[in-house]
């Protein structure tokens, strides 16, 4: 359930590369299904994935195939992928579990909440491979939840579902200058540099399995479906680019689909950023209700503006509770979301609340027996599937350009812009607002007068997250997870 970098410097091959698709349908059999479910690895995904890697010569997305021109050259670099730096849940002790911790009476001040923490991870060398704790290009963080067990509301022995990485792929980056770009301070990358960064919360009694086996899976079938659909006569940022984009997405989406190991009642969400490298264009592709923001920073003003997010998929949007009902489903609307919108409309930037639900019912024909699921779409829940969940994700194109001319920026506001991106769990957005997330990942990137690097930055929202559950849910604290990544423009 963990990887390790093998003496070719390569990132060890990913499991389940040997399964076969499995798609679910009506005359799929239980036994099937039972021993599909037999083939997993006992505790796989009990742990997070964490650590930088290499990834290797299949990674390179250049016209070369490899990152020194020869495609059988084992020792060839295609790029790096970065997991969560660390599981604060490691690091820290359990709040929910502190002497000063009532779950009748534990109210935090302002003050507490807002406090800076000392950090637990700049300076902290926790894995010789990672290359995150100086960056200032990225980082990316999790915290495992506290999910009381019935039998003992202190303790929690839920695994964490989420799952996310960033992925640089090299550009015409020979191995000379990728040997050169790690061994600089930070480990950032010097050249032109492919992006791929993604959120995956798992949700469902192996949720875990699914998130963790999609995090693995996706950047594989992801990169060998955009290297071998290549067509030289496709430019970047052409609109046969944003369609071969976007069929690459959904192919690829919906091929991991059908190889998730679980085929039950559990899945993950998954939010995906794509930047090939070079051009105006990023590409957001998302099932479920993770969140990936496109921010502006201003140079100026030092604050952040959030310019696109994803759609989550809420089983009471139109589209979705139509293609619901056509399959035989039924969704539940609570009250308070009935009364505070029509149904089509999306609130991103609500904090806790109640969610619309898509009821699936129990594979054994049992009354009561089925789930309520908080979205229209996901990897996995194969269950739900015959009522109407989809697998196929929403694809976005955002160009830069074209937000410029809806502004109607000037030049000195072009050239005060600066851009990254945002993954996170729903863990962070129910108690912290985005707006507050972006400015400051935003500072922490690039301003000159802040000393919080982004991986600290990263550290303080999740902990102050927790706090805000602490105040909001008691003992209950869902999985944190955010990252943050530049976008380059070129």
């Amino acid at each position: 359930s963990s990887l390790d970098v093998q003496q070719s410097n390569q990132l060890r091959p990913f499991p389940y590369l040997k399964l076969q698709a499995m798609p679910i349908t009506k005359a799929t059999t239980q036994q099937q299904i039972q021993q599909r479910r037999q083939q997993i690895p006992p505790n796989y995904g009990r742990t997070p994935l964490t650590g930088s890697f290499t990834l290797g010569a299949e990674y390179h997305l250049s016209q070369n195939t490899a990152a020194g021109g020869d495609e059988n050259d084992e020792s060839a670099v295609g790029g790096i992928i970065y997991f969560p730096y660390a599981d604060l849940s490691t690091m820290l002790p359990e709040d929910v579990t502190s002497s000063s911790f009532n779950l009748f009476g534990f109210v935090s001040t302002q003050q507490d909440v807002d406090k800076v923490f000392p950090s637990v991870l700049v300076g902290n060398n926790i894995n010789n491979n990672n290359k995150q704790s100086l960056s200032k290009k990225q980082a990316i963080l999790t915290r495992c939840g506290f999910k009381p067990s019935p039998s003992s509301p202190g303790r929690s022995s839920a695994p964490n579902q989420d799952r996310s990485f960033i992925a640089n792929f090299f550009l015409n980056l020979d191995n000379a200058r990728y040997e050169a770009a790690i061994a600089t301070e930070g480990g950032d990358v010097q050249g032109p540099t492919a992006l791929l960064m993604g959120i995956y919360d798992g949700h469902g009694g192996q949720g875990h399995v699914v998130s963790h086996f999609v995090a693995l899976e996706l950047p594989r079938i992801f990169t060998r479906k955009l290297i071998q659909s290549t067509n030289p006569q496709t430019t970047v940022g052409s609109s046969q680019y944003d369609d071969y984009i976007t069929q690459i997405f959904k192919d690829a989406y919906l091929e991991v689909d059908s190889m998730e190991p679980v085929k039950g009642s559990a899945g993950c969400t998954a939010s995906s950023l794509f930047y090939p490298g070079e051009g105006t264009k990023a590409y957001v592709a998302n099932v479920g209700d993770s969140t990936t923001m496109i921010v502006k920073y201003s140079k100026s003003t030092k604050q952040s503006t959030i310019v696109h997010q994803n759609r989550k998929h809420k089983p009471h949007l139109l589209d979705e509770k139509v293609r619901i009902n056509a399959a035989g489903g039924e969704v539940m609307i609570p009250p308070s979301l009935r009364m505070s919108n029509d149904g089509n409309s999306n609130n991103n930037n609500a904090m806790i609340q109640e969610s619309s639900r898509l009821l699936v019912p129990d594979p054994s024909g049992a009354p009561f027996g089925g789930m309520a699921l908080a979205m229209s779409r996901a990897i996995g829940d194969s269950d739900a599937k015959v009522v109407g969940l989809i697998s196929e994700p929403d694809v976005d194109v955002w160009d830069l350009n074209n937000y410029h001319k809806q502004q109607q920026s000037s030049p000195e506001q072009i050239e005060d812009s600066a851009w990254f991106a945002v993954v996170a769990s729903d863990g962070m957005y129910d108690v912290i607002p985005p707006e507050e997330v972006a400015n400051l990942l935003g500072q922490s990137l690039y301003s000159d007068e802040n000393v919080v690097s982004p991986l600290e930055a990263c550290e303080q929202l999740i902990r102050k997250a927790t706090l805000l559950w602490m105040n909001m849910a008691g003992a209950y604290r869902d999985d944190i997870s955010l990252g943050v990544s530049r976008l380059e423009f070129n």
